[in-house]
């Protein structure tokens, strides 16, 4: 459910005067029972509304549509017309109803619903359906907060650097069209604005890990690849720039991928607190567990038997399950193979900064230097005698 901070911006589309002014009066309380304000502009005329919706000065938040009457060939394809035109393209949920058939060609999905116009209330519970997906208030959110906060956040960096930006800098279109995304993207994604103002978000979930799926044509680091023969995990440890694949090339300079495994989190806890001999030592016995586990999954993991920094914690998300990377168990994979599609799948990609965090921890662990301890007994005079009284 909502919790009223969103006010929706909603297109109905009827040609049914009649039809319309009851739906005008009817619909306002299955969004009120939702707990979500909304303005719902009516529309009478199909071409209209394929009009409004493209023009880009109207954004709607969800679309709610009768199908065109006349030949059943061109009312199909004026209702999937207008599907087609919000699926792939906007972020913007429909429901498509009608009195007659279902196109055959329109699939119900979780942000695409069909209802039946000749069952009582099956309009109403379609609305419902959608909006306790919370994905039209989600997208009116983001909308409004990107415009209030990184607005504001942008607006104030460009007036108060422009000057310099334009002068020796020579920032032309493309370079701060770049510019304005990257800050957007830090201001959405990892600061937190709140009565307070702006903080640096502290903790985040697993979904927020990930770039899922991977967005990226190349390869890049923190890459998430599955061997398709036996369901196992590899992260990519080679950095971006080796992987970019140069203008007029067809392959990186990289022939050869560097790849950490990842196993299952329980099974590689275990086998942290394994002796040599096999005695299989109690991992979560003694002292505080919520301390254990908390440490369990930092970066690196600590807790984790011998070896310290040899393995990092990968939560679990969709595909990917709860897993370590274990730095000692390293594949050098040739490019092209990973590219086969009969031996690799390309699963997600994990994101800033926690791909960089991964390629430290891995720089750190294989770039330690054992060296005598120093005898204390020689510095004891360092010891504020006054203090330990």
């Amino acid at each position: 459910m909502s919790n009223g901070t969103t006010r929706l911006q909603v297109l109905l589309v009827e040609d049914e005067p009649e039809a319309l002014m009851q739906h005008m009066r009817d619909f306002p309380r299955v969004f009120s029972s939702c707990k979500v304000e909304a303005d719902i502009h009516p529309c009478d005329n199909f071409d209209e509304a394929f009009e409004r919706m493209s023009n880009p000065l109207y954004r709607y938040d969800l679309i709610i549509s009768d199908t065109y009457k006349g030949e059943i060939k061109h009312r199909d394809a004026q209702v999937m017309g207008m599907v087609e035109k919000y699926r792939g393209t906007r972020f913007c949920p429909l429901v498509v109803y009608s009195s007659g058939v279902k196109p055959p060609e329109l699939d119900e999905t979780a942000f695409v619903v069909w209802a039946d116009k000749s069952r009582p209330d099956d309009i109403e519970q379609a609305i419902s359906q959608l909006l306790n997906t919370n994905i039209p208030q989600l997208a009116r959110k983001l909308h409004d907060e990107l415009e209030r906060s990184a607005g504001s956040y942008l607006w104030e960096f460009l007036e108060k650097k422009w000057d310099q930006l334009t002068g020796k800098e020579q920032v032309d279109a493309a370079v701060l069209e770049r510019l304005i995304r990257r800050r957007a993207a830090l201001q959405i994604g990892r600061l937190n604005p709140s009565v307070e103002g702006t903080q640096e978000l502290e903790e985040v979930k697993a979904s927020e890990f990930y770039i899922y799926p991977s967005i990226s044509e190349d390869l890049r680091l923190g890459e998430i690849i599955k061997s398709v023969e036996d369901g196992t995990f590899r992260v990519v440890l080679t950095p971006h720039c080796h992987l970019h694949i140069q203008p007029n090339d067809t392959l990186p300079r990289a022939e050869h991928v560097l790849t950490v495994k990842a196993f299952p989190a329980k099974e590689t806890i275990l086998k942290a607190y394994r002796d040599p001999d096999g005695t299989q030592r109690h991992p979560w016995r003694g002292g505080n567990q919520d301390d254990k586990l908390r440490r369990r999954i930092k970066s690196p993991a600590e807790h984790m038997g011998k070896l310290d920094g040899r393995y990092w914690f990968m939560p679990g998300f969709l595909d990917i399950p709860d897993s370590y990377c274990d730095f000692l168990q390293l594949e050098s994979v040739a490019y092209q193979e990973i590219g086969d599609t009969e031996k690799f799948k390309r699963v997600a990609a994990i994101d800033a900064p926690f791909a960089e965090a991964l390629q430290s921890c891995f720089t750190r662990f294989y770039l330690s230097v054992g060296i005598p301890n120093l005898n204390p007994d020689d510095f004891r005079h360092l010891i504020d005698k006054d203090e330990t009284a």
